[in-house]
């Protein structure tokens, strides 16, 4: 029949339908258990995972409890370390001059001034951290110096002095570093480096403000919150930098601001007058008084020759005349402590062994320029009057306009006019 599907065709439709929808079914059943498979992956991948982080989880208990152990160990044994260079950095006169209670005393005010300093500027640190302080010194030399500043009476009133500060507290030491030049320095450096890397050391407060020789040791640590600078004297010049990028404190009650002032030697011979050279006049006459008078007599003024002439300006002040110098000569002088009496007036009180200032090499004339130039950044004791044409300190502040804070000379000392009148 035309148009019309025979029983065969129809039955064949049907068949072919069967076929697709058979394998639409397999296909189904296989993505069914393609799933299923992926499933079951997933779920075992995330029952690892799970273990292991329920694994992870109990370490890191564990180790936060370690920590915490750690850490509160490592806060019952901190500690703040102070160093402090006992050759540069003194004690006010006020308790040097009371021996052994004075240094009960300076003790007693520096343990309060630190723990003051701490909590107001050093932050997370535990309120009972124990200071720990270590003064190191040249104590034969220092108590020279003290006996000729005429601050103790010997030398060994410094002992009594130590012995006091010392015995106050069990973690305060005033220590005698050695009869060297660098003693001081080097023990200094020395802690410094081993400390500043244990973990029990929360702080460093480090004091040694007037000697330039620390600025290379701490100029690798710029910015460290863990350092604080201690300023008794002002600062270097070669620290000044440095300091501006770390903590800094005073303790005025108990350190000077100030150097101890140099012995000023004169000598009780005057030269005979003549046209020599004042080198050799000078040279003889401290030639003289080493042979006849061993000991200096220590005078506010020097005495000087009646014909010696000192420049001055119009006002009769004293004025310091230029010197030129050299880079090169300037970084050799300032590489080493050299003696300026042995150097510049041509005698010491002390043998080559027993100054804490070099006296040997011989230096050059543009050295010696340089010697005298850092020499001067020293103020004279005798002011704008001096009349000692030897006198190797400065009459003005070298500042024009004065840059230094504070300042090492008196305000007299400043604006002084450099025109002389007399010369």
């Amino acid at each position: 029949m035309n148009g019309t599907l025979t029983s065969r065709q129809l039955h064949q439709q049907l068949q072919d339908a069967e076929t697709k929808r058979n394998a639409l079914v397999q296909s189904l059943l296989d993505e069914v258990d393609e799933l299923k498979g992926s499933l079951e992956s997933m779920e075992s991948e995330r029952a690892r995972e799970k273990t292991a982080a329920m694994m992870f989880y109990e370490s890191l208990q564990k180790s936060k409890a370690g920590m915490m152990t750690l850490q509160r160990t490592m806060d019952r044994n901190a500690f703040v370390l102070v160093l402090i260079d006992g050759d540069c950095m003194n004690f006010l006169d006020v308790h040097m001059k009371r021996l052994e209670a004075g240094g009960e005393e300076a003790a007693e005010l520096l343990r309060a001034a630190i723990g003051k300093y701490l909590k107001e500027e050093v932050a997370d640190l535990q309120p009972d951290v124990e200071p720990v302080v270590w003064i190191f010194a040249n104590m034969r030399g220092l108590g020279k110096t003290l006996v000729d500043a005429k601050i103790l009476e010997s030398s060994e009133d410094l002992g009594r002095f130590v012995c006091g500060f010392n015995k106050k507290f069990s973690s305060f030491d005033l220590i005698d570093a050695g009869n060297g030049k660098e003693c001081s320095d080097a023990k200094l450096k020395k802690n410094f480096e081993l400390f500043i890397q244990n973990v029990h050391c929360k702080h460093i407060i480090f004091g040694g403000s007037p000697d330039n020789g620390y600025a290379r040791l701490l100029n690798s640590y710029t910015g460290d919150a863990r350092i604080s600078m201690l300023e008794g004297p002002p600062f270097a010049t070669e620290l000044v930098p440095i300091v501006d990028k770390l903590k800094r404190c005073s303790f005025p009650k108990v350190f000077r601001d100030t150097k101890i002032p140099p012995r000023q030697v004169s000598f009780s011979i005057t030269p005979p007058r003549s046209k020599s050279p004042a080198l050799t006049s000078y040279a003889s006459t401290a030639a003289t008084a080493r042979v006849d008078s061993p000991a200096p007599v220590m005078s506010p003024k020097p005495e000087v020759p009646a014909d010696s002439v000192t420049p001055r300006n119009s006002k009769g002040q004293r004025v310091d005349l230029p010197i030129k110098v050299t880079q090169t000569a300037v970084q050799f002088i300032k590489s080493q402590k050299w003696c300026k009496n042995h150097y510049l007036l041509g005698y010491c009180v002390y043998d080559d062994s027993e100054c804490a200032y070099l006296h040997k090499p011989a230096l050059s004339e543009a050295r010696l320029n340089a010697l005298r130039v850092f020499a001067r950044q020293m103020p004279c004791g005798n002011g704008l009057e001096c009349d000692d044409p030897d006198c190797y300190y400065g009459h003005r502040c070298r500042g024009d306009p004065c840059k230094f804070y504070p300042c090492n000379f008196p305000p007299e000392m400043h604006n002084v006019d450099a025109k002389v009148v007399n010369c």
